[in-house]
């Protein structure tokens, strides 16, 4: 059964049930000509009163990741994303010549569908507005975890109203092209009546959820966007430990850290730190303290069971080794293991940090795959940092961000735009025709 949270411009805080999708995407499908006729610019400044309405709501902005994704749909940035995504914004809203009686307009892919991971509550809105932006419409499938954030988050949509170029735009075209979903991720005939729907289908999760929806049937026409599991990490050279600034970017690493339970794809797992003449003993002393500082601020840990089995059996490998050390909390609140391993280990969580020491920030290239998403960098030297970023992101590496932005979503994201996988390039030719 699916329950439906948000349909037409109209929301249900306990959600409406259907048995198949034929009712949501004719409703979806019979607003999308609304859509098509607003001015992107339209749309854009509703978004920007969105994100202010949103920056207003004190409980709302204390929803992990929500203050981030104020400034995000700012008027400012989404006209330099659509920019860096299409060129032209014009090209939304007009055919545009673009050499002698030759036009090309970017029309919406048509229906797009979202299945959204658990882990990163506001996903689903970065995910959601860029398609809307691109004039589409969309079923947003999120997880049960965070139907509840993203309802709240969605609800600050309605009732916004503003003037461009004389016309009054209604954030409601927004919504009715919007409908807000949940069905158990196991049900695969949903799953597939979803897919079957889809123009464009867009995938956030595990390696499981991704394997399973890329299997599915769908139209030979439909576009994957597929956002699977990635693994990041950090690195600081001899120039940064060794700054005025040392102590600030370890502070960052800690937010990065700390930021979303450390499950998003983004989040460093491992610091590798160049040798300088800072022990890494006392580097993991340093960051213990930064730990403990901020570990008041975010006192919810929402630690699960798994996890948490999974932190005390490290902290006893650690403890047992003769080769490898550790600096942790008292309780479960932050764990730093330090060896001198020079691999990428798997994934703890839960405010798990290894830290290992290399001769030269380079010497982390061989380790690096496709499944690499982000490196955060702290660095003074410009130079290394541009030849570190040619070097990792020419194995597989997708972002390299500093030290402290790791979590911050931004465009490309997985080495993909996402918005210019959302329109259809269509021309007209007619030189000579008149």
């Amino acid at each position: 059964m699916i329950n439906c949270f948000e349909l037409n411009g109209e929301f249900n805080e306990n959600g409406i049930k259907f048995e198949d999708f034929n009712e949501i995407a004719t409703s979806i499908n019979n607003n999308i000509l609304e859509i098509h006729n607003i001015p992107v610019q339209a749309i854009i400044l509703l978004i920007n009163e969105y994100s202010k309405k949103i920056a207003k709501d004190k409980e709302i902005l204390r929803m992990e990741g929500v203050p981030f994704l104020c400034f995000y749909l700012k008027k400012i940035n989404m006209e330099k994303q659509l920019k860096l995504n299409l060129g032209n914004i014009k090209y939304l809203d007009d055919f545009v010549e673009v050499e002698d009686e030759k036009y090309i307009k970017a029309q919406p892919k048509g229906l797009v569908c979202h299945w959204m991971a658990g882990n990163v509550p506001t996903l689903g809105i970065y995910s959601v507005l860029q398609s809307i932006l691109c004039k589409n419409g969309n079923i947003l499938r999120v997880s049960k975890e965070t139907v509840s954030k993203t309802y709240k988050l969605l609800r600050l949509l309605d009732n916004i109203f503003i003037e461009y170029k004389g016309n009054i735009y209604s954030s409601k075209t927004i919504l009715k092209n919007i409908a807000l979903i949940y069905f158990d991720s196991d049900d695969k005939n949903l799953n597939s009546q979803m897919s079957l729907k889809a123009d464009v289908r867009i995938v956030w999760g595990s390696k499981i959820a991704v394997d399973s929806i890329s299997l599915l049937p769908k139209k030979t026409t439909c576009k994957d966007i597929i956002f699977g599991p990635k693994y990041s990490f950090a690195v600081f050279d001899k120039t940064a430990i060794e700054s005025e600034n040392f102590k600030e970017y370890l502070e960052n690493l800690v937010t990065d850290i700390i930021a979303f339970n450390q499950k998003g794809c983004s989040s460093p797992q491992v610091l590798f730190l160049e040798k300088s003449n800072v022990t890494i003993q006392e580097t993991a002393q340093m960051l213990s303290g930064k730990f403990e500082k901020i570990s008041k601020r975010y006192i919810n840990m929402d630690l699960e069971q798994a996890v948490a089995a999974k932190i005390i059996n490290k902290r006893g490998e650690y403890l047992l080794s003769m080769n490898k050390s550790l600096c942790i909390s008292k309780g479960l609140q932050y764990t730093i293991l330090i060896d001198e391993e020079l691999k990428l280990q798997e994934a703890i969580t839960g405010r798990t940090i290894f830290i290992k020491e290399v001769e030269d920030i380079l010497d982390v290239c061989p380790l690096i795959t496709k499944n690499i998403q982000t490196i955060g960098i702290a660095s003074k030297n410009s130079k290394k940092v541009l030849e570190f970023a040619d070097r990792v992101t020419l194995v597989g590496v997708d972002r390299v961000v500093k030290i402290g932005y790791m979590n911050f979503y931004d465009s490309p994201w997985d080495g993909c735009l996402i918005m210019s996988e959302l329109v259809r390039w269509c021309s007209i030719n007619i030189k000579g025709m008149i």
